[in-house]
């Protein structure tokens, strides 16, 4: 048996794989997972439904996973069975690079109104573009970036204030 700690965006998971069954946070996973090729194309299978998944390695136990025109970065911890727990929490309303890539566009400024899951800003890197999308609603308080700012992971690209809290 091998455990990971497996994060995605805000979320965490503890998966267990053996050699005859996958666990996620203690559930037992029915599914199947098959290799096209060797360019990281994979064909998930579970119950009746498949869907194919691009995983690219960005080292550091870090991924790129796109599924079904949505890309996340995905970072894989082998460790002791024990979920980590994150020591720096970025504020609600911040949207920072997952990774690092050039800006191809922006699509706010300061003091635009946007909602939850709005496309920000589009992230291109080794050849994949990605919809940086709102984590909140409310008005956008300051903007880092404009088309071609290279950025590095981490780096901040539109803060947000909650329009929702006085």
């Amino acid at each position: 048996m091998t455990l990971y700690n497996v994060t995605v965006g805000t979320h965490q998971y503890q998966v267990e794989i053996s050699s005859r069954k996958l666990k996620i946070n203690g559930d037992t996973i029915h599914a199947a997972l098959e290799e096209l090729g060797e360019n990281g194309l994979f064909l998930l299978k579970k119950g009746g439904k498949k869907r194919e998944l691009l995983v690219k390695s960005m080292g550091n136990s870090q991924y790129i996973l796109n599924a079904e025109g949505k890309h996340a970065l995905v970072k894989v911890k082998k460790d002791n069975g024990r979920l980590q727990h994150k020591t720096e929490i970025p504020s609600e309303g911040d949207l920072n690079a997952p990774i690092s890539g050039i800006v191809v566009k922006a699509n706010v400024k300061v003091g635009d109104q946007v909602e939850k899951d709005d496309v920000l800003v589009i992230l291109e890197s080794m050849k994949m573009q990605m919809l940086m999308r709102s984590p909140i609603a409310g008005t956008v308080t300051s903007v880092h970036v404009k088309q071609g700012t290279q950025l590095a992971k981490g780096d901040p690209m539109v803060k947000i204030e909650d329009s929702s809290k006085p």
